[in-house]
């Protein structure tokens, strides 16, 4: 059965790689667009990046991707609930990280570097660019921006969004995932603790392909949804075949065969 189910994946990971071909076609000079078309090439490099290290010499390092797919996943849907000032947020917000960053080696770090090479004038720009479209986001109404961020959390974008799918993929992915990004203790579940006959305990990250069975058809079915996503708002031809390759794993609806607790929904 393993050998069908990886069959199945190797041939939906190429045809999703053949469909994502229209990544390269120019778009209109919208911000919007624009922050479509980047997030879906990184969304794309990332599930590269899966396949490729899944078969390699360091596999487990794969799982480490998984969370940031899911993040692009989430966050054009939530750019798309308001295109216009949320691209904003999401470009100052960057900004404002950049700022934090320079400030914060100025004060601390000068002494042994040396100051970061860049004029009050230009300083101030960025500082205005980020005050300005804060007010923007407190005149919409939008409490996340009262705080320090510009941008909402991903528990804020998912409230925003307010879809199922989302909250699914943010519950079952995103979450499991931050283990394997930020050390988390349960991500070592995944290895192998061996007991050694003097007492002493080794540990080692080996993973066969079977073992990544199951975070192999998490990365394709995320990047399958993201070209949903990025189909959806840049008018691209290969929305419907990336949902039913989605949907061969992860259908709309599911039997009570598929539920954990085999019950009807």
């Amino acid at each position: 059965m393993s050998s069908e189910v990886l069959s199945k994946l190797q041939a939906d990971e190429s045809e999703l790689l053949d469909l994502a071909a229209a990544l390269d076609d120019p778009v209109d000079r919208e911000e919007f667009k624009l922050a479509v078309v980047v997030l879906g090439q990184r969304g794309r490099t990332l599930f590269r990046g899966f396949i490729e290290l899944q078969g390699s010499a360091v596999p487990s390092a794969a799982r480490t991707l998984l969370r940031p797919m899911v993040e692009i996943n989430i966050l054009i849907r939530f750019l798309a609930t308001n295109p216009k000032l949320h691209t904003e947020l999401w470009q100052a917000e960057g900004e404002r990280n950049a700022l934090a960053m320079i400030e914060e080696h100025n004060r601390l770090h000068s002494g042994r570097w040396g100051g970061v090479p860049i004029n009050d004038d230009e300083l101030e720009e960025r500082r205005a660019t980020v005050r300005e479209t804060r007010k923007q986001a407190l005149d919409a109404g939008l409490p996340w921006a009262k705080g320090s961020s510009l941008m909402p959390t991903t528990v804020q974008q998912l409230e925003t969004i307010n879809e199922p799918a989302a909250r699914e993929a943010y519950t079952l992915a995103y979450r499991p995932m931050s283990w394997q990004v930020h050390a988390g203790a349960p991500s070592f579940l995944d290895g192998l603790f061996e007991q050694r006959n003097d007492g002493s305990v080794s540990y080692s990250e080996a993973a066969s392909a079977t073992d990544l069975i199951g975070a192999r058809a998490l990365s394709l079915t995320t990047f399958a949804s993201t070209l949903e996503l990025v189909a959806m708002n840049l008018g691209l031809p290969i929305e419907t075949r990336a949902r039913e390759i989605r949907r061969s794993y992860v259908p709309d609806t599911l039997a009570p065969s598929e539920r954990l607790d085999g019950a009807s929904a």
